[in-house]
């Protein structure tokens, strides 16, 4: 399953991450909505921390945040942030986020929709069958 093959991807990310800074990796996903799947198989390992946002949420797990005002001290010490399918609209604001954190990003668009993010190249990234973009800074 797609869903499975992007969890492994993130999975393995965050691995890489821990071994190189001798910590657990914290993740955050953004506008997680009522799909949580990914967040919740994140969450088995235990070397990942995992922080679910959205402006409404849909239950107690997952923390209120605009990502338009985000509250900075929920992201301290964030290496990966994610978003499945997030709106046009919002798609600076997360790469905003991002470049103020200077961790890794990976976005989900819905389908093969593009991106509403002109600032940055993001690549674009094939693994098993999910595909997403990245971003992991200026190299």
């Amino acid at each position: 399953m797609m869903w499975d093959d992007l969890s492994q991807y993130i999975i393995g990310l965050a691995m890489e991450n821990s071994k190189r800074t001798g910590r657990n990796t914290k993740i955050v996903e953004i506008g997680v909505g009522r799909f949580q799947s990914i967040s919740n198989r994140l969450q088995e390992n235990e070397n990942i921390e995992v922080i679910m946002t959205d402006i409404n949420p849909s239950n107690e797990n997952v923390v209120k945040d605009d990502i338009f005002n985000p509250s900075m001290s929920l992201y301290e010490n964030t290496d990966i942030l994610f978003s499945i399918r997030p709106p046009a609209e919002i798609q600076k604001a997360i790469m905003d986020l991002r470049d103020e954190l200077n961790c890794t990003l990976i976005i989900k668009p819905l389908f093969n929709e593009d991106l509403n993010i002109e600032l940055k190249k993001m690549k674009l990234k094939n693994h098993g069958r999910a595909s997403f973009y990245i971003y992991e800074g200026e190299n």
